[in-house]
């Protein structure tokens, strides 16, 4: 049984918001309290004005606003950008952290400049090729507006995946498009090596089966030397899986938490 002084603090991914985590069923996580705050940008918080810079750091600081005083435990649940901001959050929390759950952990800075040869080298490569695209991080006039999010959703989806999106959905993740450009912009310049992240809680890394190549390769990385962590691939899905099939995502979270009620990490 859990503590009363234990709580999950879900941090969502660009371009969702909190209702991403929101379906998570209680006894997924053994009935501890939900925390759902949402990023710098999303409702309900205003939003960022066009030119505003806004960091990963910036993100955890909002975020851990809703964490209580008195959590003496705190699980942190994640997913892509998400795990950027987890990862800031959870150095400030330090031993207070229980345990941590990414969904595929976006750190392209520390993808783009891996020079080991245990990273595959065709993720190096798009990560790379991304990071020199003359506009994609860098034009803040096209950051954000129609072409910048065709682009970034039809990545993470297939291509035609921002035109087939209903014009409702696009009004609202036009809403967002500044700060979503600003979240791409923190993991691709944030250069933080995958080893240098202090994680001594235990980690679960779950990847989708079907996810791109530079995200198997940065789920793998961060898993890579770390005894207390262990990487879960989850059959049928990609990327966006905690929005698309999150069934299957609750039930690799619910393993999770019941390994870290046992202390267990790394390998079954």
């Amino acid at each position: 049984m859990s503590s009363p002084s234990e709580v999950v603090l879900f941090i969502h991914s660009t371009g969702t918001g909190p209702l991403l985590w929101s379906g998570v069923p209680d006894e997924a996580i053994g009935r501890r309290k939900k925390l759902l705050p949402a990023n710098i940008g999303y409702p309900p918080n205003p939003p960022v004005e066009r030119g505003r810079v806004v960091t990963a750091k910036d993100d955890a600081v909002e975020v851990a606003k809703a964490i209580p005083d008195d959590a003496s435990r705190v699980h942190v649940v994640a997913h892509s950008y998400g795990a950027l901001v987890a990862l800031h959050v959870m150095s400030a929390l330090a031993d207070r952290v229980a345990s941590a759950f990414f969904f595929e952990p976006v750190l392209f800075g520390a993808l783009r400049t891996a020079n080991d040869a245990d990273t595959d080298p065709e993720a190096v490569r798009q990560a790379r090729e991304f990071a020199a695209n003359p506009w994609f991080l860098h034009d803040e006039q096209k950051g954000g507006r129609e072409e910048w999010l065709e682009t970034f959703i039809d990545y993470w989806n297939r291509p035609g995946s921002w035109s087939r999106m209903p014009e409702p959905l696009r009004e609202a993740t036009r809403a967002l498009g500044w700060k979503m450009f600003q979240e791409v912009r923190s993991v691709f310049f944030d250069e933080t090596p995958f080893d240098r992240w202090v994680v001594t809680a235990p980690t679960t890394v779950a990847v989708g089966e079907r996810t791109t190549v530079a995200s198997r390769a940065m789920s793998r990385a961060f898993v890579r030397g770390r005894p207390n962590a262990r990487l879960v691939e989850v059959a049928g899905v990609n990327h966006m899986a905690p929005l698309t099939h999150p069934a299957k995502v609750h039930e690799v979270l619910a393993d999770h938490m019941a390994r870290s009620n046992r202390g267990g990490g790394g390998e079954p």
